[in-house]
């Protein structure tokens, strides 16, 4: 008889004694095996849950900033256009200077964001009027506009930010934040643009006063999480909006210490309190920055909610499991319709960008005397420039365009704008005619305040005469074996102000002469270190062209946008680029 060894028989009886156990205590093992499932299970999803959060609150921050943003430099662009077209206007009426005050004071009256308005002229320049002149008009808390003299020994403006700044620059400025006493008597910030003459030379600034009440109540628009703060500072750190404080300082230091205007930043304060903090800059013609600061228990507390509350139904685990499923679902659901919602939209701009772009010419027929070509490049899917031409009783009516700001707002006026002159140029004769009638149309209850800066030709293909009028547009090159501008008479941009007079100008173009119109997205085109493309080298470049024999009109427009793509070097462009070339045959 063999006897079976006893470590053997020690096996099968431990197996057994757990069988049995395991048996008698089933809805113990259950609800051991379903409370670590659920362990499991919350550490996973608590995992995954905090990456979604994360993820979406980044992602809504990130929108509010952009949408606050946005608004903000929309504003300031409507200011800048407003008193970069003032320029012009004080221009034309330099000679009389009492025509100041009613300048400043139509500023104010058509732009209600505008507190208060000047032309600052340097010193002396009107001697009738003293070493000081400084026309203003503000806007007083009962709606009333007052207007009076303001420059004076007490009132210096020749040492204001406003006024130095603008001229040592030769451009626009936005100054720091401060407190105006004498003009309209709360803090401010002022954009100034320099005044030139007739002879280029700056004789004054221009100036508009925006309080920052309105930057104040914009900063807490659109909270994702209620106790968002937010500041809106000045490159130098100087605060516009928002309340001072610890948080601002960490930001601040924070802003410094990155060297970045843009980003997201995770911190924790010396009571181990954690917060995010969101940099985005404004833009524009500002070194402005938007910060948002968020609590991170307010970010995260619903998740701590969450997970408390899957311990405390470790019990009914299966119900606690759904739940969490459930929750999962529905999460992963939004982030679906998010997905399809962006696809939808960008699907609609694609099909706004076909019918935009199906109101310009793409075919370019011969015209008896003359080569045409012409060509657009939008900086988004949609843009505001515009090109277009006919040809009536041997006549080829034309025009050029360009519409402030970016975007569909841009697109529809500039639809609204070619379908204008198509329209109008059927029964007028004469360019400023045409150009007084489409101002008048879109000037008609233009609440958005944009404007489309046009120059609008009528060229005689049997003679080479051309009549034409300008709207603020850049002036054409006449490109032959010079090349030089055509002299214009800018008047303000279409839209403007109803009823404006626009003015008819005539000039003989010789055989073998191009006229070249663009946009300012050639001259303005910006490589990395943001220096711009510019006049000197676009003429340039028609010089040489010209220069190896007379070019065709497409040859000169695609060496210049040749020109272009290698001096901006793969930077993003930030305007549309609109070029048309007109060639007179011999």
């Amino acid at each position: 008889m063999v006897n079976q060894p006893k470590s053997n028989s020690s096996k099968k009886g431990f197996w057994k004694i757990l069988i049995i156990v395991l048996k008698r205590h089933l809805g113990l093992v259950a609800i051991i095996a379903a409370a670590l499932l659920l362990e499991i299970t919350s550490s996973v999803m608590n995992y995954i849950n905090h990456n979604i959060i994360q993820d979406t609150m980044e992602r809504l921050v990130e929108q509010e900033m952009n949408s606050i943003a946005l608004r903000i430099h929309n504003q300031l662009s409507k200011v800048e256009v407003t008193l970069d077209n003032m320029a012009w206007v004080v221009k034309e009426d330099l000679a009389k200077s009492d025509s100041m005050y009613v300048i400043t004071r139509r500023m104010v009256e058509n732009n209600p964001a505008i507190l208060g308005g000047t032309i600052s002229f340097i010193p002396n320049y009107y001697p009738e009027k003293g070493y000081w002149f400084e026309p203003f008009a503000g806007r007083r808390a009962d709606g009333t506009i007052e207007s009076f003299q303001l420059g004076s020994a007490s009132h210096d403006y020749t040492k204001s930010e406003f006024f130095t700044k603008p001229i040592a620059l030769g451009k626009g400025h936005w100054t720091e934040p401060y407190l105006d006493p004498d003009g309209a008597k709360t803090i401010v910030t002022t954009y100034g643009t320099p005044v030139r003459d007739l002879n280029g030379q700056i004789v004054g600034v221009v100036d508009a006063d925006l309080s920052l009440g309105w930057f104040e109540q914009l900063m807490y628009e659109e909270m994702g999480y209620k106790n968002t703060e937010r500041f809106l500072v000045t490159g130098s750190h100087h605060l516009i909006a928002g309340t001072e404080g610890h948080m601002l300082e960490d930001a601040l230091k924070l802003l410094t210490a990155a060297n970045n205007k843009a980003g997201y930043h995770k911190v924790s304060d010396e009571a181990g309190e954690k917060h995010h903090i969101f940099f985005h800059p404004v833009g524009g013609k500002t070194d402005w920055v938007l910060i948002s600061v968020l609590d991170d228990s307010e970010v995260f507390g619903k998740l701590s909610k969450v997970r408390f509350l899957l311990y405390f139904v470790t019990a009914i685990g299966l119900l606690a499991l759904g739940f969490i499923v459930y929750r999962t679902s529905r999460n992963l659901e939004h982030l679906r319709r998010a997905k399809a919602e962006k696809n939808r939209i960008e699907s609609e701009l694609h099909v706004a960008s076909n019918i935009q772009m199906s109101m310009i010419p793409k075919h370019f027929p011969e015209f008896p005397g003359i080569d045409l070509y012409a060509s657009i490049t939008p900086a988004k899917k949609v843009g505001g420039d515009l090109y277009d031409f006919l040809l009536k009783d041997d006549q080829l009516y034309f025009c050029i365009g360009d519409v402030s700001g970016k975007g569909v707002p841009a697109a529809l006026l500039m639809m609204a704008t070619t379908s204008q002159f198509r329209t109008v140029s059927k029964y007028l004769s004469q360019p400023e005619q045409i150009m007084m009638a489409i101002n008048d149309q879109i000037a008609e209850g233009n609440d958005t305040h944009m404007f489309v800066t046009m120059f609008i030709g009528i060229l005689d293909l049997k003679t080479g005469h051309l009549a034409y009028s300008c709207g603020a547009h850049n002036p054409p090159l006449l490109i032959g074996s010079t090349v030089e501008d055509l002299p214009v008479a800018r008047k303000l941009p279409v839209g403007a102000i109803k009823g404006m007079k626009y003015v008819l100008q005539e000039t003989q173009i010789d055989p073998g002469t191009t006229l070249f119109l663009y946009t300012d997205g050639l001259t303005e085109a910006m490589d990395a270190a943001n220096q711009m493309f510019g006049v000197e080298r676009m003429k340039e470049i028609a010089k040489n062209q010209f220069s190896g024999g007379e070019p065709s009109p497409k040859a000169l427009i695609d060496r210049f946008t040749e020109a272009v793509d290698t001096f901006v070097a793969g930077a993003e462009q930030s305007d549309d680029l609109t070029m048309m070339a007109i060639k007179i045959l011999e």
